[in-house]
Protein backbone atom coordinates (compact mmCIF):
# COMPACT_ATOMS: atom_id res chain seq x y z
CA UNK A 1 0.00 0.00 0.00
CA UNK A 2 1.30 3.34 -0.88
CA UNK A 3 1.89 5.70 2.09
CA UNK A 4 3.07 9.62 1.86
CA UNK A 5 3.54 12.01 4.62
CA UNK A 6 0.50 13.93 5.38
CA UNK A 7 1.67 17.70 6.21
CA UNK A 8 0.40 19.05 8.76
CA UNK A 9 -1.14 21.82 7.36
CA UNK A 10 -3.22 19.88 5.49
CA UNK A 11 -4.25 17.75 8.39
CA UNK A 12 -5.22 20.36 10.40
CA UNK A 13 -7.85 21.25 7.41
CA UNK A 14 -8.89 17.93 6.88
CA UNK A 15 -9.86 17.74 11.07
CA UNK A 16 -11.78 21.08 10.77
CA UNK A 17 -13.54 20.11 7.35
CA UNK A 18 -14.64 16.81 9.24
CA UNK A 19 -15.27 18.04 13.10
CA UNK A 20 -12.54 14.90 13.80
CA UNK A 21 -11.90 14.57 17.42
CA UNK A 22 -8.18 14.43 17.34
CA UNK A 23 -7.51 12.01 19.88
CA UNK A 24 -5.38 9.88 17.95
CA UNK A 25 -2.60 10.33 15.39
CA UNK A 26 -1.90 9.30 12.38
CA UNK A 27 1.18 7.54 11.64
CA UNK A 28 3.23 8.60 9.19
CA UNK A 29 5.69 6.73 7.25
CA UNK A 30 8.98 7.40 5.37
CA UNK A 31 9.68 6.51 1.60
CA UNK A 32 10.80 3.00 2.69
CA UNK A 33 7.41 2.47 4.16
CA UNK A 34 9.20 2.32 7.68
CA UNK A 35 6.78 4.73 10.26
CA UNK A 36 8.54 7.99 11.42
CA UNK A 37 8.67 8.45 14.87
CA UNK A 38 8.72 11.57 16.99
CA UNK A 39 10.76 12.33 19.87
CA UNK A 40 8.86 10.99 23.10
CA UNK A 41 5.87 9.30 21.27
CA UNK A 42 5.21 5.25 20.80
CA UNK A 43 4.51 3.53 18.20
CA UNK A 44 1.22 2.64 20.01
CA UNK A 45 0.67 6.02 19.94
CA UNK A 46 -0.60 6.52 16.33
CA UNK A 47 -3.01 5.24 13.93
CA UNK A 48 -1.72 3.21 10.99
CA UNK A 49 -3.68 3.84 7.66
CA UNK A 50 -6.58 1.19 7.38
CA UNK A 51 -6.78 -1.43 4.77
CA UNK A 52 -7.84 0.10 1.50
CA UNK A 53 -11.58 -0.26 1.01
CA UNK A 54 -13.13 -2.97 -0.99
CA UNK A 55 -13.80 -1.35 -4.69
CA UNK A 56 -11.61 1.21 -3.93
CA UNK A 57 -8.73 2.72 -6.23
CA UNK A 58 -5.66 4.40 -4.48
CA UNK A 59 -4.24 7.55 -6.79
CA UNK A 60 -0.64 8.29 -6.89
CA UNK A 61 -1.32 11.38 -4.00
CA UNK A 62 -2.34 8.32 -1.50
CA UNK A 63 -6.18 9.22 -1.80
CA UNK A 64 -8.83 7.47 -3.09
CA UNK A 65 -11.45 7.03 -5.40
CA UNK A 66 -15.24 5.60 -5.57
CA UNK A 67 -17.18 5.54 -8.13
CA UNK A 68 -19.43 2.65 -7.55
CA UNK A 69 -20.36 -0.22 -5.63
CA UNK A 70 -22.04 -3.33 -5.16
CA UNK A 71 -25.86 -3.35 -3.61
CA UNK A 72 -25.89 -5.55 -0.57
CA UNK A 73 -29.05 -7.92 -1.51
CA UNK A 74 -31.59 -5.25 0.82
CA UNK A 75 -34.48 -7.16 1.71
CA UNK A 76 -34.87 -9.92 3.98
CA UNK A 77 -38.44 -9.97 5.95
CA UNK A 78 -41.61 -8.89 4.18
CA UNK A 79 -43.09 -8.87 7.79
CA UNK A 80 -40.48 -6.40 9.27
CA UNK A 81 -41.39 -3.48 10.89
CA UNK A 82 -39.25 0.38 11.69
CA UNK A 83 -38.33 0.76 14.23
CA UNK A 84 -38.53 -2.57 15.17
CA UNK A 85 -38.77 -1.44 18.96
CA UNK A 86 -39.42 2.14 20.19
CA UNK A 87 -36.53 4.25 20.40
CA UNK A 88 -36.22 5.82 24.07
CA UNK A 89 -32.43 6.44 24.46
CA UNK A 90 -31.50 9.60 23.80
CA UNK A 91 -29.08 9.16 20.47
CA UNK A 92 -25.56 10.07 21.67
CA UNK A 93 -22.61 11.49 19.92
CA UNK A 94 -19.90 8.17 19.57
CA UNK A 95 -18.17 8.51 16.59
CA UNK A 96 -15.90 11.57 14.66
CA UNK A 97 -17.27 12.12 11.00
CA UNK A 98 -13.38 11.09 9.91
CA UNK A 99 -12.03 8.07 11.72
CA UNK A 100 -8.27 8.67 12.24
CA UNK A 101 -7.05 5.58 10.34
CA UNK A 102 -9.71 6.55 7.53
CA UNK A 103 -8.66 10.17 7.57
CA UNK A 104 -4.99 9.38 5.23
CA UNK A 105 -7.37 8.55 2.65
CA UNK A 106 -9.26 11.71 2.23
CA UNK A 107 -8.83 15.38 1.37
CA UNK A 108 -11.99 16.86 2.73
CA UNK A 109 -15.10 16.38 4.67
CA UNK A 110 -17.14 19.30 4.93
CA UNK A 111 -19.65 19.33 6.69
CA UNK A 112 -22.39 21.35 9.30
CA UNK A 113 -20.74 22.09 12.70
CA UNK A 114 -24.02 21.97 14.53
CA UNK A 115 -26.70 19.15 13.95
CA UNK A 116 -29.64 21.15 11.57
CA UNK A 117 -32.84 19.79 13.60
CA UNK A 118 -35.85 19.43 11.71
CA UNK A 119 -35.67 20.02 8.49
CA UNK A 120 -37.54 19.36 5.43
CA UNK A 121 -37.15 15.70 3.70
CA UNK A 122 -38.22 16.12 -0.18
CA UNK A 123 -36.92 12.43 -0.46
CA UNK A 124 -34.20 12.92 -2.78
CA UNK A 125 -31.88 10.07 -3.91
CA UNK A 126 -27.95 11.14 -5.47
CA UNK A 127 -25.38 9.25 -5.91
CA UNK A 128 -21.83 10.47 -3.74
CA UNK A 129 -18.79 9.32 -5.42
CA UNK A 130 -15.33 9.67 -4.07
CA UNK A 131 -12.52 11.27 -6.34
CA UNK A 132 -8.55 11.44 -5.08
CA UNK A 133 -10.29 11.91 -1.54
CA UNK A 134 -12.98 14.71 -2.45
CA UNK A 135 -16.11 13.84 -2.48
CA UNK A 136 -19.05 14.78 -5.13
CA UNK A 137 -22.94 14.64 -5.93
CA UNK A 138 -22.42 12.51 -9.30
CA UNK A 139 -24.81 14.32 -11.82
CA UNK A 140 -25.20 14.30 -15.22
CA UNK A 141 -22.53 15.99 -17.26
CA UNK A 142 -19.29 17.12 -16.23
CA UNK A 143 -19.84 19.94 -13.81
CA UNK A 144 -20.03 17.64 -10.71
CA UNK A 145 -20.61 19.49 -7.28
CA UNK A 146 -18.96 18.72 -3.86
CA UNK A 147 -20.59 17.48 -1.13
CA UNK A 148 -21.20 19.48 2.09
CA UNK A 149 -22.35 17.42 4.61
CA UNK A 150 -24.89 17.07 7.37
CA UNK A 151 -23.10 17.24 11.65
CA UNK A 152 -24.65 13.79 12.13
CA UNK A 153 -22.62 12.24 8.91
CA UNK A 154 -19.89 10.07 9.72
CA UNK A 155 -17.32 7.68 7.27
CA UNK A 156 -17.02 4.14 8.36
CA UNK A 157 -16.37 0.52 7.41
CA UNK A 158 -18.74 -1.65 6.33
CA UNK A 159 -19.27 -5.17 7.23
CA UNK A 160 -18.05 -6.27 3.58
CA UNK A 161 -14.96 -4.00 3.91
CA UNK A 162 -16.59 -0.77 1.80
CA UNK A 163 -16.60 2.51 2.64
CA UNK A 164 -19.38 3.73 3.26
CA UNK A 165 -21.51 6.82 5.16
CA UNK A 166 -23.14 5.73 8.62
CA UNK A 167 -23.89 8.00 11.35
CA UNK A 168 -22.32 9.56 14.58
CA UNK A 169 -24.88 9.10 16.70
CA UNK A 170 -26.00 5.50 18.73
CA UNK A 171 -28.78 4.37 18.82
CA UNK A 172 -28.71 4.38 15.02
CA UNK A 173 -31.45 2.54 13.17
CA UNK A 174 -30.44 4.07 10.20
CA UNK A 175 -27.53 1.73 8.87
CA UNK A 176 -25.26 2.45 6.48
CA UNK A 177 -24.67 3.12 2.68
CA UNK A 178 -21.83 3.04 0.50
CA UNK A 179 -20.32 5.62 -1.35
CA UNK A 180 -20.60 4.77 -5.01
CA UNK A 181 -24.43 3.77 -4.42
CA UNK A 182 -27.54 6.13 -4.49
CA UNK A 183 -28.40 7.77 -1.25
CA UNK A 184 -31.20 9.71 0.45
CA UNK A 185 -29.80 12.95 -0.07
CA UNK A 186 -33.26 14.78 2.17
CA UNK A 187 -33.24 18.40 0.72
CA UNK A 188 -30.12 19.57 -0.83
CA UNK A 189 -28.94 23.13 -1.68
CA UNK A 190 -28.57 25.46 -4.93
CA UNK A 191 -24.73 25.30 -5.94
CA UNK A 192 -22.58 28.21 -3.96
CA UNK A 193 -18.97 28.79 -3.48
CA UNK A 194 -16.25 26.46 -1.81
CA UNK A 195 -14.88 27.96 0.83
CA UNK A 196 -11.13 28.56 0.21
CA UNK A 197 -9.76 26.14 2.07
CA UNK A 198 -12.02 23.62 0.48
CA UNK A 199 -11.32 24.88 -2.70
CA UNK A 200 -7.31 24.73 -1.87
CA UNK A 201 -7.79 21.19 -1.19
CA UNK A 202 -10.82 20.25 -3.57
CA UNK A 203 -10.36 22.51 -6.68
CA UNK A 204 -12.25 24.80 -7.50
CA UNK A 205 -15.73 23.62 -7.73
CA UNK A 206 -19.13 23.99 -6.81
CA UNK A 207 -20.88 22.70 -3.37
CA UNK A 208 -24.22 21.21 -2.41
CA UNK A 209 -25.56 20.71 0.81
CA UNK A 210 -27.34 18.11 1.54
CA UNK A 211 -29.50 17.12 4.78
CA UNK A 212 -29.10 13.50 5.12
CA UNK A 213 -27.22 10.75 3.85
CA UNK A 214 -28.97 7.13 4.60
CA UNK A 215 -29.85 4.24 3.24
CA UNK A 216 -33.14 4.05 0.84
CA UNK A 217 -33.92 0.76 2.18
CA UNK A 218 -33.66 1.64 6.05
CA UNK A 219 -37.17 2.09 6.33
CA UNK A 220 -38.73 -1.43 5.38
CA UNK A 221 -42.74 -0.37 5.86
CA UNK A 222 -41.96 1.81 2.38
CA UNK A 223 -41.36 -1.31 0.41
CA UNK A 224 -42.81 -4.30 2.21
CA UNK A 225 -46.93 -3.68 1.62
CA UNK A 226 -46.14 -3.05 -1.95
CA UNK A 227 -44.68 -6.64 -1.65
CA UNK A 228 -46.81 -8.45 0.15
CA UNK A 229 -49.27 -7.29 -2.39
CA UNK A 230 -47.04 -8.54 -5.11
CA UNK A 231 -47.54 -11.93 -3.44
CA UNK A 232 -51.06 -11.99 -3.11
CA UNK A 233 -51.15 -11.22 -7.02
CA UNK A 234 -48.23 -13.74 -8.09
CA UNK A 235 -48.87 -16.49 -5.09
CA UNK A 236 -45.65 -16.36 -4.86
CA UNK A 237 -44.18 -17.73 -1.49
CA UNK A 238 -42.81 -14.73 0.70
CA UNK A 239 -39.08 -17.05 0.34
CA UNK A 240 -39.70 -16.55 -3.40
CA UNK A 241 -41.03 -12.84 -3.25
CA UNK A 242 -37.86 -11.87 -1.54
CA UNK A 243 -35.60 -13.44 -3.77
CA UNK A 244 -36.78 -11.90 -6.72
CA UNK A 245 -37.06 -8.22 -5.03
CA UNK A 246 -33.42 -8.54 -4.36
CA UNK A 247 -32.36 -9.57 -7.48
CA UNK A 248 -34.57 -6.77 -9.39
CA UNK A 249 -32.57 -4.48 -6.55
CA UNK A 250 -29.25 -4.85 -7.32
CA UNK A 251 -29.38 -5.52 -11.55
CA UNK A 252 -31.15 -1.43 -10.90
CA UNK A 253 -28.19 -0.53 -8.80
CA UNK A 254 -25.43 -2.21 -11.80
CA UNK A 255 -27.48 -0.59 -14.46
CA UNK A 256 -27.54 2.90 -12.49
CA UNK A 257 -23.78 2.55 -12.52
CA UNK A 258 -23.44 1.57 -15.65
CA UNK A 259 -25.31 4.20 -17.22
CA UNK A 260 -23.24 6.77 -15.26
CA UNK A 261 -20.20 5.84 -16.30
CA UNK A 262 -19.76 3.41 -19.12
CA UNK A 263 -23.10 3.65 -21.53
CA UNK A 264 -25.81 6.66 -20.49
CA UNK A 265 -28.28 5.27 -23.48
CA UNK A 266 -28.67 1.70 -21.39
CA UNK A 267 -32.28 1.23 -20.70
CA UNK A 268 -32.55 1.86 -16.93
CA UNK A 269 -34.48 -0.97 -14.69
CA UNK A 270 -37.20 -0.09 -12.80
CA UNK A 271 -38.20 -1.85 -9.71
CA UNK A 272 -41.18 0.25 -8.81
CA UNK A 273 -43.03 -1.84 -11.65
CA UNK A 274 -42.17 -5.26 -9.49
CA UNK A 275 -42.55 -4.06 -6.46
CA UNK A 276 -46.47 -2.42 -8.01
CA UNK A 277 -45.91 1.24 -6.53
Amino acid sequence: MMRVFISSAMAGFLAACSQVDDTATLCTFDENGRMIMEAGNLTAACEEPAAIPIGATQERSGRLTIQEAHLPPPFSDLDKEWPPQPVTDKPKLVRPSVPPDLSYYIRAFPQAEEPAGDVLDLGSQHTIVLRDGCFFLDREGDNDPLVHFPYGTALTIDDEGYLAFGSRYEPDRMGTVRVGLSAETGWFSEPSAASPELAAACGDHKVVSVTTVTDPFAWPERFNPALRRYGERSGDRPAQIITRANACAVRQAQREADRRLRDPNLEPIDCNRFRGF
